[in-house]
Protein backbone atom coordinates (compact mmCIF):
# COMPACT_ATOMS: atom_id res chain seq x y z
CA UNK A 1 0.00 0.00 0.00
CA UNK A 2 1.27 3.53 -1.01
CA UNK A 3 1.88 6.14 0.86
CA UNK A 4 -0.94 8.72 1.00
CA UNK A 5 0.12 11.93 -1.27
CA UNK A 6 2.31 14.79 0.91
CA UNK A 7 3.10 12.42 4.18
CA UNK A 8 6.95 12.77 3.69
CA UNK A 9 9.38 11.92 5.99
CA UNK A 10 9.92 15.45 7.95
CA UNK A 11 12.77 16.44 9.95
CA UNK A 12 12.31 18.26 13.25
CA UNK A 13 13.89 20.72 15.16
CA UNK A 14 13.44 20.29 18.63
CA UNK A 15 17.41 19.53 19.34
CA UNK A 16 17.75 23.23 19.61
CA UNK A 17 15.31 24.17 21.56
CA UNK A 18 15.34 20.83 23.77
CA UNK A 19 19.43 21.76 24.52
CA UNK A 20 18.24 24.92 25.95
CA UNK A 21 16.06 23.61 28.34
CA UNK A 22 18.73 20.83 29.61
CA UNK A 23 21.14 23.71 30.22
CA UNK A 24 18.89 25.71 32.09
CA UNK A 25 17.52 22.75 34.32
CA UNK A 26 21.17 21.72 34.92
CA UNK A 27 21.50 25.64 35.99
CA UNK A 28 18.70 25.44 38.26
CA UNK A 29 19.51 21.78 39.65
CA UNK A 30 23.44 23.13 40.22
CA UNK A 31 21.28 26.87 42.18
CA UNK A 32 19.14 24.33 44.18
CA UNK A 33 22.17 22.37 45.16
CA UNK A 34 23.96 25.31 46.76
CA UNK A 35 20.68 26.43 48.66
CA UNK A 36 20.30 22.64 50.06
CA UNK A 37 24.07 22.91 50.80
CA UNK A 38 24.07 26.44 52.90
CA UNK A 39 20.22 25.30 54.37
CA UNK A 40 22.08 22.15 55.53
CA UNK A 41 25.05 24.16 57.46
CA UNK A 42 22.45 26.35 58.70
CA UNK A 43 20.20 23.78 60.07
CA UNK A 44 23.42 22.24 61.68
CA UNK A 45 24.26 25.90 63.47
CA UNK A 46 20.81 25.21 65.04
CA UNK A 47 20.73 22.58 66.02
CA UNK A 48 23.78 22.74 67.64
CA UNK A 49 22.69 25.93 68.89
CA UNK A 50 19.50 23.77 70.68
CA UNK A 51 21.28 21.20 72.05
CA UNK A 52 23.39 23.70 74.36
CA UNK A 53 20.38 25.67 75.22
CA UNK A 54 18.91 22.31 76.43
CA UNK A 55 21.96 21.30 78.14
CA UNK A 56 21.74 24.28 80.06
CA UNK A 57 18.01 24.36 80.97
CA UNK A 58 18.83 20.83 82.39
CA UNK A 59 21.75 21.85 84.87
CA UNK A 60 19.91 24.95 85.70
CA UNK A 61 16.47 22.74 86.40
CA UNK A 62 19.01 20.09 88.22
CA UNK A 63 20.21 23.03 90.14
CA UNK A 64 16.89 24.12 91.08
CA UNK A 65 15.65 20.81 92.16
CA UNK A 66 18.78 20.52 94.65
CA UNK A 67 18.14 23.74 95.99
CA UNK A 68 14.29 22.87 96.97
CA UNK A 69 15.54 19.03 97.74
CA UNK A 70 18.21 21.40 100.58
CA UNK A 71 15.19 23.47 101.49
CA UNK A 72 13.08 20.44 102.18
CA UNK A 73 15.39 18.86 104.51
CA UNK A 74 16.33 21.64 106.72
CA UNK A 75 12.81 22.57 106.90
CA UNK A 76 11.58 19.27 108.19
CA UNK A 77 14.58 19.51 111.16
CA UNK A 78 15.70 16.01 110.34
CA UNK A 79 19.55 15.16 109.76
CA UNK A 80 20.64 14.06 106.09
CA UNK A 81 21.30 10.60 107.67
CA UNK A 82 17.08 10.38 109.29
CA UNK A 83 16.01 11.44 105.36
CA UNK A 84 18.25 8.97 103.85
CA UNK A 85 16.96 5.97 106.23
CA UNK A 86 13.16 7.58 105.46
CA UNK A 87 13.42 6.90 101.74
CA UNK A 88 15.34 3.75 102.10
Amino acid sequence: MPRPKGSKNKKTLLAQPLDTQIAAAEAEVEKLSAELKAKKAELKTLLKAKAKADKAAAKKQLEENREKILDAVAASGKSVEEVLELLK
